[in-house]
């Protein structure tokens, strides 16, 4: 059995693969791409250290796993969460009031960019006119209690469970949120929540806060 390094297994758990196939795509980028400082025998604090500073070489390490693995669509998804979670994805409409939130919680910007990153995930929101729902979908709001900075609560879509692939299945709202950058609580709070703090706010004081 081989023995990965800290830092690659730390990457298989968190898009969901074989070590062997992260170890596989760190080789390749860090031949392929000369800028790309990502090798089999990253520590874990290197890693984290690197997801921090230069996340686009995780990515692209993560994306080569991803497509090693038969997953193309998942290694897209990766890239497109990525490009979502940094602003440099191409144009996209406005979020329209009542889509993916309750109109009153349109205007907080945490809960705009983590209804992004999920649309763009292809997690599909919530529509609604603050009374009715008009169409299923996951919805976030923000801390109204304004003790949590930057973190967001995420009540998921009624089909998240029957899903597969990266975004799928009870931890896949976690996953896309995580992978984004944002810190996680990695389970389900009272009332079945997910909650998920800005990479602005990773460092504020919150016992079960997971972050890379």
């Amino acid at each position: 059995m081989t023995d990965y390094s800290p830092g690659v297994q730390h990457l298989a758990e968190q898009i969901g693969l074989d070590p062997e196939h992260v170890a596989h795509a760190a080789r390749l980028a860090s031949r392929t791409f000369a800028r790309i400082q990502v090798t089999t025998g990253m520590t874990l604090d290197q890693f984290r250290r690197l997801f921090a500073q230069d996340r686009h070489s995780i990515v692209i390490v993560a994306n080569l796993a991803m497509r090693h693995a038969g997953r193309r669509d998942d290694a897209q998804l990766l890239m497109d969460i990525y490009k979502a979670s940094v602003g440099i994805a191409p144009y996209q409409l406005p979020i329209h009031t009542g889509v993916g939130t309750l109109p009153e919680c349109h205007g907080d910007q945490h809960v705009q960019e983590a209804v992004r990153i999920l649309s763009t995930a292809g997690l599909p929101p919530i529509h609604t006119d603050g009374i009715s729902e008009l169409r299923p979908g996951f919805q976030v709001v923000p801390d109204d209690t304004g003790s949590l900075p930057g973190w967001v609560f995420i009540a998921p879509d009624p089909d998240a469970k029957a899903r597969t692939g990266f975004a799928g299945g009870d931890l896949g709202y976690l996953a896309v949120m995580n992978w984004a950058g944002w810190g996680v609580i990695p389970e389900r709070l009272e009332g079945g929540l997910y909650a998920a703090c800005h990479p602005d706010h990773r460092n504020d004081p919150f016992p079960t806060c997971s972050t890379s």
